[in-house]
């Protein structure tokens, strides 16, 4: 992890620190072993191993355990999801969908940890090429937080960094322009705007690498058409 997403993550150790480790938890009994439950609640939050946290954050608060025990296990489960350890490609989204549901009643202290690893693992995920999880993916799952996009799209596009086009490119190869989920509404406005195609351009007249540079001028073909004001 980066330096900033490090301290993103001890600070929601720090704030998260307050709920204790809970001692039983319910659980469908037709999806979740009893010895599953064991093995969750028996091991320091820290040592707890992703495949462990993969399965439960599928089912957290649904089918296994409540809200409670979701907020005592959330800073391990972040912390392993910004590393790309939760391989379900489904878990991301169920678990920052089920966190939007409620945060915004929690304590200033929990909010603010949240806000602050959002950024830098959107930062973080920027800033390498490939990341642990793939751009769309990233802001997929802050966008099933609540969060406003447009900020996080902002920072796209003023990071100036070969990486932040190469995501880029990528996303705009394999998005899905009909996606009906509010956060992707701003996303197709920022398509539509100028930025994504100065991101390229900008990219695209400082690479020398001719791999990266064709990457890139594959996306810029399709950002330039969604701009329409030259």
């Amino acid at each position: 992890m980066s330096t900033g997403l490090d301290r993103a993550v001890g600070q929601l150790y720090a704030a998260f620190g307050r709920h204790p480790r809970p001692t039983r938890m319910a659980h469908c009994q037709h999806c979740v072993h009893p010895d599953e439950v064991v093995a969750l609640l028996g091991a320091p939050l820290r040592a707890l191993a992703a495949r462990q946290l993969c399965r439960y954050a599928g089912k957290a608060v649904t089918t296994w355990g409540d809200l409670a025990d979701l907020r005592y296990f959330l800073p391990r489960l972040l912390e392993l999801l910004a590393a790309g350890r939760l391989d379900d490609p489904l878990v991301p989204g169920k678990l920052l969908r089920t966190i939007g549901e409620h945060w915004r009643s929690w304590p200033t202290d929990e909010q603010q940890a949240i806000e602050a690893y959002l950024d830098a693992w959107w930062r973080r995920t920027l800033s390498d090429f490939p990341a642990p999880v793939e751009v769309t993916d990233v802001l997929a799952a802050i966008g099933a937080t609540g969060m406003d996009l447009r900020p996080y799209l902002s920072t796209w596009a003023d990071d100036g960094g070969q990486p932040a086009a190469r995501h880029l490119a990528e996303h705009l190869a394999y998005w899905q322009p009909d996606d009906p989920l509010p956060w992707a509404r701003a996303v197709r406005a920022w398509h539509a705007s100028a930025a994504p195609a100065r991101v390229l351009e900008a990219a695209l007249l400082v690479t020398d690498d001719p791999t990266v540079a064709k990457e890139i001028s594959a996306g810029y073909d399709v950002a330039a058409p969604l701009w329409p004001v030259r």
